[in-house]
C-alpha cells in the first residue's frame, strides 16, 4: 500500500481527529496567520513525535508505552513505531490550549497575529492541555470499547484509570515545549505575517474547540461506562466555559462602549 492510500486510510479510521484539525486550521489562520500556523503545525508535530518516539523506547516523558502494530499498521500511516495521527493530535491540542489560556488571562490575540504571552500563558496552556488528557487518555486506553480500537498499552498500568501519573507530567512538559518554542521563535523575529482573515466574535472559537474536544471525550467516557471520567470532563468543560465567560465580559463591555461612541 502506498503513502497516499495510507493517508486516506488514516483519515477514514480517525475522521474526528481530522475534523478537529480542520477546525484548528480555520481558527489559527484567523488568529496567527498562515506562516505561524504552518510553523506551529510542523514544529508541534516534530516535538510531539520526538516525545512519543522517546517514550516508546525509554519512557521519557510520558512513561513507557507501546503502540500495537497489529491494530492498524498497513491500514493507516505510521512514522517509525508511532501512528501519524497520534502525534498530529498534539498540534491542535497545544494550540487550542494556548489560545484558550490567552482568553482566560485576558491576553487576546493581537491584530498582527503575534504569538503573545509570558510564563503565565505558557503555564496555563500546559494545565489546560493536561486537563484534556485527564479524560482522553483513559478513554483512548480503552479504545477497544469504542470505535478507536485498542492501539496502545502501558508497560506498567498506572493509578489513574490505568494511566501512569508520568503521562500527565509528560503532557505538561510537551505543552511547555511547543508553546515555549513558538514564543521563542516569535521573540527572535522568525515568525512573520498577519492573520489571513477575521472571524466574527473571535473570542468564542478557540475556547469552543477546546470545549468540543473535552466534551467529545466525556461523551465517550459515559458511553463506555466510565461515568466518573465523564463527570470529570463535564466539570473541566464547565470551569473553562465559566472562566472564558467571565474574561469576555470586560472585552464585550469595551466593544459596546466603542460602538456607542
Amino acid at each position: 500500500m502506498d503513502t497516499l492510500d495510507l493517508l486516506v486510510g488514516t483519515v477514514g479510521l480517525r475522521p474526528y481527529v481530522f475534523a478537529f484539525l480542520a477546525a484548528f486550521l480555520s481558527i489559527a489562520l484567523a488568529e496567527i496567520g498562515p506562516w505561524r500556523t504552518l510553523v506551529w503545525t510542523v514544529l508541534g508535530y516534530a516535538i510531539a513525535f520526538a516525545c512519543e518516539w522517546s517514550s516508546t523506547r525509554n519512557g521519557f516523558p510520558f512513561g513507557l508505552y507501546h503502540y500495537l502494530d497489529a491494530a492498524t499498521r498497513g491500514r493507516e500511516l505510521w512514522i517509525s513505531n508511532v501512528p501519524f495521527m497520534d502525534s498530529l493530535s498534539f498540534v491542535f491540542l497545544s494550540f487550542v490550549s494556548f489560545s484558550t489560556a490567552r482568553r482566560l488571562l485576558r491576553a487576546p490575540a493581537r491584530p498582527d497575529g503575534r504569538v503573545e504571552g509570558g510564563a503565565a500563558v505558557i503555564a496555563l496552556a500546559a494545565v489546560l492541555m493536561t486537563a484534556i488528557d485527564l479524560v482522553c487518555d483513559p478513554v483512548s486506553l480503552r479504545g477497544d470499547r469504542w470505535f478507536l480500537g485498542r492501539i496502545y498499552y502501558y508497560a506498567e498500568p498506572g493509578a489513574f484509570f490505568g494511566v501512569p501519573l508520568s503521562n500527565f507530567v509528560g503532557w505538561t512538559l510537551l505543552a511547555v515545549f511547543i508553546v515555549g518554542a513558538m514564543r521563542g521563535l516569535e521573540r527572535v523575529g522568525v515568525l512573520r505575517g498577519a492573520p489571513l482573515y477575521a472571524l466574527p466574535r473571535p473570542e468564542l472559537f478557540a475556547p469552543g474547540l477546546y470545549l468540543g474536544i473535552v466534551l467529545f471525550n466525556a461523551a465517550i467516557a459515559f458511553w463506555i461506562g466510565l461515568a466518573p471520567l465523564g463527570w470529570l470532563g463535564l466539570a473541566i468543560a464547565g470551569g473553562v466555559a465559566l472562566g472564558c465567560a467571565r474574561s469576555a465580559v470586560p472585552v464585550l463591555a469595551s466593544a459596546g462602549l466603542e460602538e456607542v461612541r
